[in-house]
């Protein structure tokens, strides 16, 4: 198992709450941040590699999402 982060975002992009998570892989901490972003936008952390960014409601990234990253 690996550990991972999740941060929810503000609509700001500040991290509101953190939630530490242990996986298998990559794609199974994407899996919770999916099931997580009910109310925020999630960021999936490894240490100091960020994975992924899921948005509120898992809707579609854009660019303007890209420059915030």
């Amino acid at each position: 198992m690996q550990n991972y982060r999740l941060k929810f975002l503000d609509p700001r992009n500040t991290a509101v709450m953190a939630r530490d998570f242990q996986g298998s892989d990559d794609l199974a901490a994407l899996a919770a941040a999916e099931h997580a972003c009910l109310t925020h936008d999630v960021e999936v952390w490894q240490g100091a590699r960020r994975v992924a960014r899921v948005k509120k409601g898992n809707a579609p990234l854009n660019e303007a999402d890209h420059e915030s990253l």
